[in-house]
């Protein structure tokens, strides 16, 4: 019985690994057949994201990049990294759970000078600079035009389970009291990046799951799949847009 069941289970994934693959090649096959048919060959990605820009009656204020299965990210990086300056979106940010990003900030911004050199003075890495008041902690507005985070494992549960372990110490040793632990509080200590919530979170991979990004911060958040069927293009970034446009957010109620 257990062999009977084993090898309905392959066959399921195998059908359904089978689908997506047809799905995707489809995809692509009508994009191409609407660019021969259009003449659509010859746009620009600013002429596509202006286009998009145009059809499009909000645009998400931070977008969370997921990299899933796909491994070499930097260029994919470089390119999102452009078009969110290009429409004005003030955030973005990618993670990946390997770390991958974080070790290699140093090659992502060496990639975007060498490719991108008219971004860098757009750009702007990591926590935003702060002053500190007698009234508490006020944050300075960056004047550029994005903020680029890059996230790990340490910034998704990870963060959430040293959190719960430094309030547990700080209950024990008095110095909170554990009725003063509410969600105003969590939502202090876990928005340490003094960054807005992500609007949009984009899963790039087969498997749908977050893989563990960011849990607190993305209770709210619209999540898209993009399949692994290639290199990222303007048009796929584009079509997210379209479908975040469409979303009618709640925000729980």
């Amino acid at each position: 019985m257990f062999t009977v069941f084993r090898t309905l289970l392959i066959l399921t994934h195998f059908l359904y690994d089978l689908i997506i693959a047809i799905y995707n090649y489809c995809v692509l096959l009508h994009r191409k057949c609407t660019e021969i048919w259009h003449g659509e060959n010859s746009r620009t990605e600013v002429e596509w994201l202006v286009r998009a820009a145009s059809k499009t009656k909000k645009l998400p204020r931070h977008i969370l990049i997921i990299f899933g299965a796909k491994q070499d990210t930097i260029l994919d990086c470089v390119r999102i990294i452009g078009w969110c300056i290009t429409l004005g979106i003030p955030y973005v940010s990618f993670f990946d759970i390997n770390g991958f990003l974080v070790r290699n900030e140093n090659f992502l911004k060496h990639e975007i000078a060498k490719r991108r050199p008219d971004l860098l003075d757009h750009i702007s890495w990591g926590k935003p600079k702060t002053v500190f008041t007698q009234n508490g902690v006020t944050g300075k507005c960056s004047k550029l035009k994005i903020r680029v985070s890059l996230l790990c494992a340490l910034d998704g549960k990870e963060e959430i389970v040293t959190l719960t372990r430094n309030l547990a110490d700080a209950v024990l040793t008095g110095t909170i009291k554990s009725d003063e632990i509410d969600a105003d509080l969590l939502n202090e200590k876990l928005n340490s990046r003094g960054i807005p919530d992500p609007d949009l979170g984009v899963i790039y991979g087969r498997l749908c799951s977050t893989y563990g990004a960011l849990p607190w911060q993305t209770r709210i958040t619209e999540f898209c799949m993009l399949p692994v069927h290639g290199n990222l293009s303007v048009k796929d970034f584009m079509c997210l847009l379209e479908k975040y446009n469409k979303c009618e957010q709640r925000y729980g109620k």
